[in-house]
């Protein structure tokens, strides 16, 4: 008897999963950059580097000196530590020179990225040069928010990037209150 309903239960249960299919229903967009749903500090302690990311995008531990990615969707955030032997920039003639350098290096690495602002920035505890442009990230035409910020033997560098047509309302969402939050200490390390 139960050799005999084992064809009919496969039939009906196959007729019950076609049936679940709606082709109403879209799948989800997995590239789409969400608002901050609000922000939470991020501290790495051992790194010297605190900073506020959005509550609802993940955090991925990186390896040094890479500290860590903060993403969602298309929308990605490096947070990088480099340590440096050479005197670290701190006047506006240093880091005006910084920044000049840091271009050409940009451009060298990317030939396809372009300037679209950058500025110095100097306060009490931070001396930093701001870039933002357009280039190729793994492989695809990207917008930019680089901050180098230079303190306690290191080069601390937060770096924002989005799709360029979704570029402007990312960063003026997420990517530049992120960069702005950045508090710089000395390492535990």
């Amino acid at each position: 008897m139960l050799r005999a309903l084992a064809p009919l239960t496969a039939v009906a249960l196959t007729a019950v999963l076609v049936a679940c299919g709606n082709d109403k229903t879209t799948a989800p967009k997995v590239s789409a950059i969400p608002k901050p749903k609000g922000f939470r500090d991020a501290e790495y302690t051992k790194d010297g580097i605190r900073l506020r990311v959005p509550t609802n995008w993940r955090i991925v531990p990186g390896e040094t000196p890479q500290i860590a990615t903060i993403a969602a969707g298309d929308g990605q955030i490096g947070v990088w530590r480099f340590p440096r032997k050479e005197p670290l920039p701190e006047t506006q003639i240093q880091l005006n020179a910084a920044r000049n350098a840091l271009i050409l290096q940009v451009q060298k690495r990317d030939p396809t990225f372009t300037v679209t602002s950058s500025r110095i920035v100097i306060k009490p505890r931070l001396k930093a040069v701001e870039i933002i442009g357009i280039g190729t990230n793994q492989g695809l035409q990207r917008s930019q928010r680089s901050l180098h910020a230079y303190a306690y033997g290191g080069e601390i560098v937060v770096d924002g990037f989005a799709p360029i047509k979704q570029f402007d309302s990312v960063d003026k969402q997420t990517l530049s209150k992120v960069a702005r939050s950045l508090k710089v200490s000395k390492p535990q390390s």
